[in-house]
């Protein structure tokens, strides 16, 4: 169930966590290619007062260039260098985009440098824009460049970062990991190399990739971007609670977005804090504005953790709310969401609004077996016999059966066949013999079992009709296997059952004898049934 609901909620944004970092928190997601993310703070927090708006600029402008908007990127940039000319960033965007137009960066980046002497971070810079402008026709410079930041630092993370991300791009991912440990050996809190590290390693050895984020967000517990993957790997590692947890944290930071919290009711939900993962979902509900498309999504939460919390009603009524929503395009129902709304109107006896909604289930996926015993259970509870025993057959076909299933599904046959009016006795010896077959089958595989025995004494005794004698057997193995049993008292109905029918069967053949030593034994299990009590007296 886990993967099937990621897949249909929202595609989520992330969030800050601890005091806001403001537009640097923009500049993190930047680099490590969370660009819509990037976006969003940047703009938002272009105006605060802590804002270097040069810097500010510049990645806004490269984030346009990456969407193919370059008149927007330009101006972006004569922004940046309008607000502060000696901020060197702004120089390498137009050089970026002058490559972009086929023309040459080169008094661009020569003013760059000017600038910023002897800067690695600028350098490479340039490096990235010459690779995205045109890696092989510019490799030669993009070499020059790595090695001049070297030269200059030699410890400088901001080379081996590229360098990892060069890698990355050939998808040689253990040498893009070393490279990237290399920059966050050299810069203990450089936030780039340790994300990009875990993203990269992450698929290899997610605990490991997990603790380089628990040392990172140990020395920087205000990024809004390190709480985030760590969140997020808590959860792809299936550790649901912490990834409530952490992301419970980073979400106070008033840097997170608005489509955070409706991640968070997701992450509580598989944090297992259900009810706060409904009261969440309500409180949001409430903010939103009428066809938002975030309201399907908090509905259909609503729904999965009123069904865990076992509250059937407050599931129901919160299904029947999400099931009436046009669904949003891009979203869809799921089996998951149809099988939590019908299992809570099983529970409140509205078997024909449940047997819709399993139905709907299994068509959208029928090699679920738990979904078909379901749906059978509830063709059972609404009477609908036959629908139960076709429904069921599709279980004991599948390859995956359970030797139980073989017993629930002679139960369903004898359900039709105690059910069926005695005038049709084709109908009843057919089904009960179709049960008395699945029952052997069963009890070859789980011989001794009292259950099984005592089913197949009663199917035995539905197909030949009322008292003719070919269950007498079938009972007296019941009675055998039970008087195996230590503890015989918590047998008794299984007692009376075999016995009522022995003595009935002494009865009709005459054999007095037999039939009081029957109805002593059924009263010896059924002590406070003063009818039989009084019968039995009157036997000679």
């Amino acid at each position: 169930m886990k993967n099937s609901l990621l897949v249909t909620l929202l595609s989520l944004a992330v969030a800050t966590q601890g005091l806001a970092q403001g537009y640097k928190d923009g500049i993190e997601y930047y680099k490590v290619g969370r660009l819509d993310n990037a976006k969003e703070l940047l703009e938002r927090n272009l105006n605060a007062a802590g804002t270097n708006k040069a810097e500010a600029y510049y990645y806004l402008g490269q984030i346009a260039l990456s969407e193919g908007k370059q008149a927007i990127a330009d101006g972006f940039f004569e922004q940046g260098i309008a607000s502060d000319p000696s901020c060197a960033l702004n120089y390498v965007g137009q050089g970026a985009s002058a490559l972009k137009k086929g023309v040459s960066p080169k008094t661009f980046f020569d003013q760059a440098r000017k600038l910023a002497k002897k800067d690695c971070y600028v350098e490479m810079e340039i490096a990235r824009a010459m690779y995205a402008g045109n890696a092989q026709s510019h490799a030669k410079d993009i070499t020059k460049s790595i090695n001049q930041a070297r030269k200059w630092k030699a410890e400088d993370p901001n080379s081996f970062i590229f360098d990892g991300d060069m890698r990355a791009d050939q998808k040689e991912w253990g040498e893009a990991a070393a490279q990237y440990e290399w920059a966050f050996t050299y810069d203990p809190n450089n936030i780039e190399a340790y994300v990009k590290y875990a993203n990269t390693y992450f698929n290899v050895n997610p605990d490991f990739a997990i603790k380089r984020l628990e040392e990172l967000n140990a020395k920087q517990p205000g990024s809004a971007l390190v709480q985030r993957e760590l969140a997020e790997k808590y959860y792809a590692n299936n550790q649901g609670s912490k990834a409530a947890e952490t992301y419970g944290e980073y979400i106070k930071n008033p840097n997170h977005f608005a489509q955070d919290e409706v991640r968070y009711v997701q992450l509580l939900y598989f944090g297992n804090k259900y009810q706060e993962s409904y009261d969440l979902a309500t409180s949001l509900i409430s903010k939103l504005q009428p066809g938002d498309s975030k309201i399907f999504f908090m509905r259909r939460m609503q729904v999965l953790d009123m069904n865990k919390l076992m509250n059937w009603q407050g599931a129901a009524e919160a299904g029947d709310k999400f099931f009436s929503l046009p669904v949003p395009q891009g979203a869809a129902y799921t089996a998951n969401d149809y099988t939590a709304y019908a299992e809570a109107l099983a529970k409140l006896g509205r078997n024909a609004d449940a047997i819709k909604a399993y139905e709907a289930a299994v068509e959208l996926n029928r090699d679920d077996l738990d979904m078909m015993r379901m749906l059978s259970d509830v063709y059972t509870e609404a009477g609908e016999y036959s629908k139960a025993a076709d429904t069921y057959l599709n279980v004991v076909n599948h390859p995956n059966r359970k030797a139980n299933d073989l017993y629930e599904m002679a139960v369903k046959y004898l359900n039709i066949a105690v059910t069926t009016p005695e005038e049709d006795r084709a109908t009843i010896t057919s089904n009960a013999s179709k049960a008395l077959k699945y029952l052997n089958d069963v009890n070859e595989l789980v011989p001794d079992n009292v259950r099984i025995v005592y089913q197949i004494a009663r199917a035995t005794k539905i197909q030949e009709g009322e008292n003719k004698g070919g269950a007498v057997q079938a009972y007296k193995n019941l009675v055998a296997l039970l008087d195996q049993k230590e503890d015989r008292s918590s047998y008794a109905t299984y007692y009376i059952n075999a016995y009522n029918y022995l003595a009935a069967d002494a009865t009709n053949r005459g054999d007095k004898v037999a039939a009081k030593e029957y109805y002593i034994k059924w009263l010896e299990n059924d002590p406070d049934n003063d009818d039989l009590r009084n019968y039995v007296n009157t036997l000679k």
